[in-house]
């Protein structure tokens, strides 16, 4: 067995590279630092090892140069693995202290292993490099000296970098605090001042004080003519405004106020000076000391009236929290200018109402509602015949009571409060809806509005107003609300109705001390067994297998069918968590069970996903979303089981969320980067393909395996934006090679995702067309599986391809279940052996003979190969005696950036 040492601070770290290495029949040790390491060793030495650079009380540098000085040492293999010391002198340094390999981390386990594999082979072949350190004591101190010195020097740029940010941040603070302060003063303004002009000024005034800006203005707009007029301000004199003015929408639009109202938007500049159409009053501007505004419109019933302009004496002093808060202030003094014009049409309502009440009386008896008054103290002093016909009750037994002895008690307590509520302000009741109770017992729902009675003396004397019988149109309403609440399909409940229920049920639960459960249920496959039996009948299976699970659970439990085929199960009361499991297991077991559907017999399975309260949750929207993590827990786990929801779940989608918006980050900031690398051929060594392969390497320097944000960005759509953008920038590079006499074909792989898009050919065309590269220099791959999953609509998509003069490549063949009568249909150029075979075939007869196989078949077909995965010169030789095309791998090249290229290629044999 290969006795390994790993030598790293980070206990993590040795836990990751020891599960790895003794995953693969490796016998590990460890150490926590260079000297703990040679303390190890002294006993018997191990076959070889791995050591970080960066550890306390004896660091990988020294611990690597006191290795290779010792006789009994240097010849066991030493691997450099590190994620601090990233930079090319940091690796010249290792290697000329005598390391065997280089690796970053983080790296992936295959690669990783391939590499150690490949050290360790060349040292049992006597290949591996065992001279001394070509550094001596004193250039070895010297050399180490600057790697340090320049990662300090890093450290100290990122600090300074910290400490700006933080300053930043506090003035940031500083600002956000004195505008929330302003905003108070203005809402408590907008609450207590009942003239407009005096809030006009009031704000322009706290927004300099309170708010730290320099100038604060308001100006109304003159719909007719376009003018804008100052009617208040606060940090600029009279005469600086004569300066400016006039301010109109209907000329050029100079001022920021302008352009806010002509264009009815919000403006904003956080550098006055580099504006363009400020351009006329620049001058006036910079002596006023203004470098930056908004200018928000001030609406009034959807209408704009006028704008208020904030100017601030700093360049780049608004951001989007100032801005938020500047725009609510607009709005509070909109919802004043509101409220002054309600108010004066109350004013006016209360004028139209005492005119009209010797007419009022005139009108009573012909209209069908039951018209009303009451006085100051809420009972009745008249009463329209009406009444009867709505309560049962002459108006000579009405008059005296409140509105409120028709009521049930509850309804009663709450219609009062409404009714003093308004009294205490003098304001209408509007559509007012309330129960009342028939003298024959029956419930009547009315609808009540009404507006104070108000004498000539101004005093508040009672309500004037009418009910209307509204019973039958709440008995709709409930029957709609019914259908809202209820699944059309199924009968279930609805999404609505279990999210008032869960809401309910951890209420409930809080109180009493108890759990409460959601279980979501996703079936496995349903798409493809509607797909077969088709959508009638699917909605029949669906509607069984409510039934079944229906029949699982207690009466005091919900069903609901959130669509398609997810159904959630609230569990509510329970003691324990067994409840929980012996449930699920119970509805697996019922849907488990063969069915009946259209003539045949149907078997089906679920996947469920279970969560808790409280622990996986206190609100019904995480307790939905950590039980549908857990269900797909329980699918990845083989589907047809059952997995309760834990907390690493939670963390992975965090931690998958925060990569996805790196990703979108780096798409859009095109921080993404393309390597290529050479295929050689077998025959004579020449490289006339090329392989585009996307990096990308994050904001702290560390490289992103494509393994793990390919997937993500397939999954969340990147991948279309993405795809082009590597087709696009392949194609650019392979035209400049051209143009520099270099006949470079390259090879740009096709996501399944890009392969489905209708609008595939077109932007390959677009791209070929726009770097003006001929179509025999570019290469179209897309993987087996991608290829087969729906062969027809494949070989249709194949020949549009092919159509524009490209080569075409199915990658990894061997792993999918190709047909040989549809790969005979595809028109294809090459096939890539999928690096598994390659690996193997020089110690397993089985993959020799697979690898033998494919090439005879593409031989047949008439097919290049190209074997990836190539690491050692015995499998370069075995695959040139098969008959294979091109290779691809370490042995000849790591993919590179393209102007690294051309002198690896001038340098290189193969």
């Amino acid at each position: 067995m290969t006795r390994a040492l790993i030598v790293d601070d980070r206990s993590d770290n040795r836990y990751l590279l020891r599960t790895l290495l003794a995953g693969h029949g490796f016998e590990v040790t460890e150490a926590a630092n260079g000297a703990e390491a040679l303390t190890a060793v002294r006993g018997q030495p191990p076959d070889l090892v791995i050591s970080d650079l960066l550890m306390p009380e004896m660091d990988g540098y020294t611990l690597l140069r006191r290795w290779k000085a010792d006789p009994a040492l240097a010849k066991v293999p030493f691997i450099v693995y590190t994620a601090t010391y990233t930079e090319p002198r940091d690796e010249k340094l290792a290697l000329d202290l005598g390391a065997d390999a280089f690796i970053l981390k983080p790296a992936e386990p295959e690669p990783f292993m391939l590499r150690v594999n490949a050290v360790l082979d060349q040292a049992r072949e006597g290949t591996l490099s065992t001279a001394a350190p070509v550094l001596g004591e004193e250039a070895t101190l010297r050399q180490y000296n600057a790697v340090l010195i320049a990662k300090l020097e890093k450290k100290s740029a990122q600090l300074e970098q910290r400490v700006a940010e933080l300053a930043q941040s506090e003035a940031h603070l500083r600002r956000l605090n004195q505008l929330y302060a302003a905003l108070s003063e203005t809402n408590q303004a907008v609450v207590h001042l009942r003239d407009r002009d005096a809030l006009f000024h009031s704000v322009c005034r706290i927004a300099v004080e309170q708010g730290g800006f320099k100038l604060a203005w308001i100006g109304l707009l003159d719909p007719q003519s376009g003018e804008i007029v100052p009617a208040a301000w606060h940090g600029a004199s009279t005469a600086w405004f004569e300066r400016m003015r006039p301010f109109t929408i209907n000329g050029p639009r100079r001022a920021p106020v302008e352009i806010a109202l002509g264009e009815q938007r919000r403006y904003l500049s956080n550098d006055l000076d580099a504006e363009p159409a400020l351009a006329a009053i620049r001058d006036a501007l910079r002596e006023a000391g203004l470098r930056a505004a908004v200018s928000l419109p001030l609406r009034q019933r959807d209408g704009i009236v006028g704008g208020l302009t904030l100017f601030a004496g700093e360049t780049n002093y608004f951001d989007s929290g100032l801005e938020e808060l500047a725009t609510e202030m607009a709005s509070d003094i909109s919802f004043a200018l509101d409220n002054f014009e309600q108010e004066t049409r109350r004013h006016a309502a209360e004028d139209r109402l005492r005119e009209s009440e010797q007419r009022f009386r005139n009108l009573v008896e012909t209209t069908s509602d039951w018209i009303w008054e009451v006085d100051e103290n809420g009972l009745y002093t008249y009463a329209s015949p009406q009444v009867k016909e709505l309560l049962g009750h002459a108006p000579e037994d009405v008059l005296g009571k409140s509105p409120f002895d028709f009521m049930p008690p509850e309804e009663a307590r709450r219609i009062a409060d409404i009714f003093a509520g308004h009294a205490r302000q003098r304001r209408p009741l509007e559509a007012l809806e309330n129960i009342n109770v028939h003298r024959d017992g029956h419930r009547v729902v009315l609808e009540t509005s009404g507006v104070p009675i108000i004498d000539a003396a101004g005093e508040f004397r009672g309500y004037r107003g009418t009910d209307r019988d509204i019973t039958e149109r709440k008995h709709y309403e409930e029957q709609l609300e019914k259908q809202n609440n209820q699944d059309a399909l199924t009968g279930l409940a609805s999404r609505n109705l279990l999210r008032d229920r869960t809401e309910q049920a951890i209420a409930f639960a809080m109180r009493h001390r108890r759990s409460v459960a959601l279980l979501f249920l996703d079936l496995d496959d349903f798409k493809r067994i509607n797909d077969s039996i088709g959508h009638g009948a699917g909605d029949t299976l669906l509607r069984t297998i409510a039934g079944r699970i229906a029949a699982c659970v207690h009466e005091r439990d919900t069903l609901a069918r959130l669509g398609g085929d997810e159904f959630v199960i609230l569990l509510t009361d329970l003691e324990n968590q067994q409840e929980v499991a012996l449930t699920a297991a119970r509805i697996l077991r019922a849907i488990d069970r063969p069915m009946a559907v259209a003539g045949r017999e149907i078997s089906v399975s679920a996947s469920v996903g279970a969560s808790l309260f409280p622990q996986d949750g206190d609100s019904y929207d995480t307790l939905l979303r950590n039980a549908d993590a857990a269900m797909y827990s329980a699918k990845q786990a083989g589907r047809n089981t059952f997995r309760f929801y834990t907390a690493d779940m939670n963390e992975k989608a965090v931690h998958r969320l925060e990569m996805e918006a790196r990703l979108r980050q780096a798409v859009s900031r095109e921080a993404l980067a393309l390597h290529y690398q050479p295929l050689p051929r077998l025959d004579n060594g020449n490289v006339a393909d090329l392989e585009a392969l996307l990096r990308w390497r994050d904001d702290d320097g560390n490289m992103i395996s494509p393994a793990e944000f390919i997937p993500l960005a397939e999954e969340t759509g990147l991948i279309v934006p993405i795809g082009e953008w590597v087709l696009r920038t392949a194609c650019r590079q392979a035209r400049l090679w051209q143009q520099a006499g270099h006949e470079l074909r390259v090879a740009v792989n096709l996501s399944a995702r890009q392969f489905r898009d209708r609008n595939l050919a077109a932007m390959v065309r677009r791209c070929l067309e726009e770097s003006r590269l001929p179509p025999r220099l570019l290469k179209l791959e897309i993987t087996e599986n991608a290829v087969m999953e729906d062969a027809e609509q494949a070989v249709a998509i194949l020949r549009e391809l092919k159509a524009l003069g490209v080569s075409l490549a199915v990658d990894d063949f061997g792993t999918g279940y190709s047909s040989l009568a549809y790969l005979r249909r595809f028109p294809l150029d090459q096939l890539k052996i999928d690096y598994s075979f390659v690996h193997g075939m020089l110690e397993h007869p089985d993959n020799a003979a697979i690898m033998q196989g494919i090439v005879s078949l593409a031989r047949s077909l008439r097919l290049e190969t190209v074997a990836e995965g190539v690491e050692t010169v015995a499998q370069r030789d075995y695959l040139g005696n098969i008959g294979c095309d091109l290779m691809q791998g370490y042995l000849y090249s790591r993919p590179v950036p393209p102007e690294e290229l051309e002198t690896l290629l001038m340098q290189k044999t193969p």
